[in-house]
C-alpha cells in the first residue's frame, strides 16, 4: 500500500498545482465564450493609429497578453482574420511584403507569451513533472505570483526585441510612411452585460491565485490548508461557470458555459498542414533522429564550460531544436539533460531547468515549430519563408542572450537557498 499511499500524497500536496492549471483552461474557454480576445485585439490595434511600425508593436503585444493565458494556436487563430485585413489595407496602398512581417509578428508574440504565466505553456506543466522526478530543491518555491516576477520583465524585453526584429528587419520601406485603414477592425462597441460578467470572472481567477501564492510562502498556518481552499475555489468557479446564470448578452443567455463549449474552438483551418507536420515529425521519431539530436546535444555540453556558457549552450540547443523538432521531445529529454549538467558543473540546476521551459516556447523561426506556427504560415498565403528564417535566426540569438542574462541572474534571487 505504501506506493499508492505515495502517490496520493503527492497529488493531494500538487492539488493547488493541478487546479491552476485545470481552472486555466477555463479560462481560456470563458475568453474565448464571452469574445473578449476579440475586443482587446480590437482595443489594441486602436492605440497603433494605422502606423505600420506600431501596428506590429500591439500585435507582437497583444498576441502575448493573450498567449499568456489562453493557448498560443488559438490566440493566433484569432489575430489572422485582423491581419489578413490589414494586409489587403496596406496592399491596396501600394505596400506590397506585409504579410510576412504581420505574420511573424503575431507567431513572435504568441511564442513570446508562453513564458508569460505558470499557465501560459504546456511545457511549464512538464516543468514542474520534471523538477518533481528529479526532486529539485527550491521547487516549491515557485508559486503562481512570483513566476510574475521574472516572467514579466523578461516578456517586456522580449516584446521589444521582436518589435525590433520585425519593425527594423521585417517591415518594408514603402509601409513607414503609410497609415492603415483601422476601420477593418470594426466598430469598437463597447462590452455588454456578459463580457463583464467574463472579466470579473477573469480577474477573479487571477486574484485567487496571486493571495493563495502569497498567503502560502507567508502564513505557515496556509500550507497544509492549501488544497482545501483550492478545491473550495474550484467548486466555486465551476458553480459561476457552469451553474449559476449569467446576464444575457451575445445572443446567449444562461450559464456562461455549457459543458459542450469544452470542445469547440477547435482549429480548423489549416489542418492539411498540421497534419502534414505531424507526418514529418512521425517519420523523425520513427527513425530515431529526434533522439540522436538530443543526445548530440547533451553530449556537446559534458565538457569543461563556465555555468553562463552552459547556461547559454542549453538555451541555445532548446531553441535551434525546437525549430525542427518536437517541443515536447525536445523539453522531456532536455530537463533530463540540464538537470544531470548542472550538477556535473556544480550549478543549481533549477535555474537552468526552468530556462529550458521557457526556451522551448521560444520558436521563432520556422512554420514547422509550433502548431500556431503552421496555420499562421499555411493561412498566410503569400508569406515569405526565407524572410521568416532569417528574422526568426537574428531573434532566436537575441532571446538566448537575454533568458541567459536575466534568468541566470534573477532566478537564484528568488527561488535561492
Amino acid at each position: 500500500m505504501e506506493p499508492l499511499t505515495d502517490v496520493t500524497a503527492y497529488l493531494w500536496h500538487r492539488l493547488p498545482l493541478i487546479l491552476l492549471f485545470g481552472c486555466g483552461y477555463l479560462v481560456y474557454q470563458l475568453m474565448a465564450a464571452t469574445r473578449i480576445t476579440d475586443g482587446f485585439v480590437s482595443w489594441a490595434l486602436r492605440r497603433s493609429r494605422g502606423r505600420a511600425s506600431l501596428v506590429l508593436f500591439y500585435v507582437i503585444a497583444a498576441s502575448a497578453a493573450l498567449s499568456s493565458f489562453i493557448p498560443n494556436t488559438i490566440t493566433v487563430l484569432t489575430l489572422i482574420p485582423v491581419l489578413k485585413r490589414l494586409d489587403r489595407d496596406f496592399a491596396r496602398q501600394g505596400v506590397g511584403g506585409m504579410t510576412t512581417v504581420l505574420m511573424c509578428s503575431a507567431i513572435y508574440g504568441a511564442a513570446i507569451g508562453g513564458m508569460g504565466s505558470m499557465i501560459g505553456s504546456p511545457a511549464n506543466a512538464v516543468l514542474f513533472a520534471a523538477l518533481d522526478l528529479f526532486d529539485v530543491a527550491g521547487r516549491d518555491r515557485i508559486t503562481f505570483f512570483n513566476w510574475f516576477l521574472w516572467s514579466v520583465p523578461l516578456v517586456v524585453a522580449f516584446v521589444l526585441a521582436a518589435w525590433f526584429v520585425a519593425a527594423g528587419l521585417g517591415l518594408p520601406g514603402a509601409a513607414r510612411h503609410v497609415v492603415a485603414d483601422l476601420a477593418c477592425l470594426g466598430a469598437g462597441e463597447r462590452a455588454d452585460a456578459r463580457q463583464r460578467y467574463g472579466a470579473r470572472l477573469f480577474w477573479l481567477y487571477m486574484g485567487y491565485w496571486v493571495l493563495e501564492a502569497v498567503a502560502r510562502e507567508n502564513l505557515a498556518w496556509f500550507a497544509p490548508l492549501s488544497p482545501v481552499a483550492a478545491l473550495l475555489f474550484a467548486g466555486l468557479f465551476l458553480y459561476l461557470l457552469f451553474v449559476r446564470s449569467a446576464p444575457d448578452g451575445l445572443a446567449r443567455t444562461g450559464p456562461l458555459l455549457a459543458p459542450g463549449d469544452l470542445l469547440k474552438s477547435v482549429p480548423r483551418r489549416g489542418l492539411i498542414f498540421i497534419l502534414a507536420l505531424a507526418v514529418l515529425f512521425g517519420v523523425v521519431h520513427w527513425t530515431g533522429l529526434d533522439e540522436r539530436a538530443v543526445v548530440l546535444a547533451g553530449e556537446l555540453l559534458r565538457g569543461d564550460m563556465s555555468p553562463w556558457t552552459l547556461f547559454l549552450l542549453t538555451i541555445l540547443a532548446v531553441i535551434f531544436l525546437t525549430e525542427v523538432l518536437s517541443n515536447t521531445a525536445v523539453v522531456a529529454a532536455f530537463f533530463t539533460i540540464a538537470f544531470y549538467a548542472a550538477k556535473g558543473h556544480a550549478m543549481d540546476p533549477l535555474p537552468l531547468m526552468i530556462g529550458v521551459g521557457v526556451a522551448s516556447t521560444c520558436a521563432f523561426m520556422t512554420p514547422i515549430a509550433t502548431t500556431s506556427n503552421a496555420l499562421a504560415f499555411g493561412e498566410m498565403r503569400g508569406a515569405s519563408l526565407t524572410r521568416m528564417l532569417g528574422m526568426g535566426l537574428v531573434l532566436n540569438v537575441l532571446g538566448a542572450l537575454l533568458m541567459t542574462g536575466w534568468l541566470g541572474w534573477v532566478l537564484p534571487l528568488i527561488y535561492g537557498r
